[in-house]
């Protein structure tokens, strides 16, 4: 995020850099070789702004400003940035 941000925008940014993280900590382990020569915070952005892009982040995002706990958007956020990333490195 550009500019000055929330303390919950701070958040939510974290977040979605955990949950991209992790989906590609999932993909690195079933892909060592390819793991290795692939530009990984490149891969993280790319696979952030098309996440961003998607109703199910809005969704998921909304649900946690009106209470869903940390926990639960990272949850959601994997399993939407999972497919993401997986369909970037095909």
């Amino acid at each position: 995020m550009s500019g000055q941000t929330s303390g919950s925008e701070q958040t939510v940014e974290q977040i979605v850099q955990q949950a991209v993280g992790q989906s590609f900590e999932q993909w690195a382990s079933q892909h060592p070789a390819l793991a290795a020569v692939i530009d990984r915070v490149r891969v993280t952005d790319i696979t952030v702004a098309s996440l961003r892009n998607s109703p199910e982040y809005r969704q998921a995002v909304a649900d946690y400003t009106q209470g869903v706990t940390e926990l639960n958007l990272l949850s959601q956020l994997i399993k939407l940035a999972g497919p993401i990333l997986v369909g970037l490195l095909a």
